[in-house]
């Protein structure tokens, strides 16, 4: 009798949880991890996990641009990547296509000089091959009934100015930030 009271309120916790939740499902969880883990993989870095509260921080921020879809980032404690799929592909934008758009930017990255081209983006990349980040978190919410906007955290942030995403660097620059 117990056991099945336990499972019940297991149950309806995580009904709680994922009816909080943007729009993402577990099923978007797995494919953010997926997505990223793959791509990490492929570089030679170790695979993140995936972590509630950074997911819960990401819905907060996405949620908090549902109306004006702005790609204005949190200023939070995390590393964080933002995405926007405009309405002509409809709410069938999923998080694989926000991770693959991210991951694109690696062909303007060159690891030899740690830069990224002139007038080119990187810091999406960089940020999903940071090599300390351990763990990530990801929201996906309607933006006017029209269009999908992604968030995803990452802990520890990357992107410190002048370093290699596939260094590993001294926990001191964490505590700096």
């Amino acid at each position: 009798m117990k056991q099945n009271e336990n499972l019940i309120l297991s149950y309806i916790v995580v009904i709680f949880i994922v009816s909080h939740k943007a729009n993402a499902t577990t099923q978007d969880d797995r494919e953010f991890l997926e997505a990223h883990n793959k791509a990490r993989v492929q570089a030679g870095m170790t695979p993140f996990t995936y972590d509630q509260t950074l997911a819960d921080y990401a819905n907060k921020h996405a949620l908090s641009h549902a109306r004006d879809c702005a790609l204005k980032h949190s200023d939070g404690p995390y590393g964080e990547n933002l995405f926007w799929g405009n309405a002509a592909k409809s709410l069938k934008w999923s998080p694989k296509d926000a991770v693959y758009a991210w991951m694109k930017e690696q062909k303007y990255y060159n690891r030899k000089t740690n830069t990224c081209m002139p007038r080119q983006k990187c810091g999406h990349y960089t940020q999903i091959m940071w090599r300390d980040t351990k763990k990530i978190g990801c929201a996906k919410s309607n933006c006017n009934g029209k269009s999908t906007y992604i968030v995803c955290e990452y802990d520890p942030a990357g992107n410190y100015e002048g370093l290699s995403p596939f260094d590993k660097h001294d926990p001191f620059i964490y505590s700096q930030s």
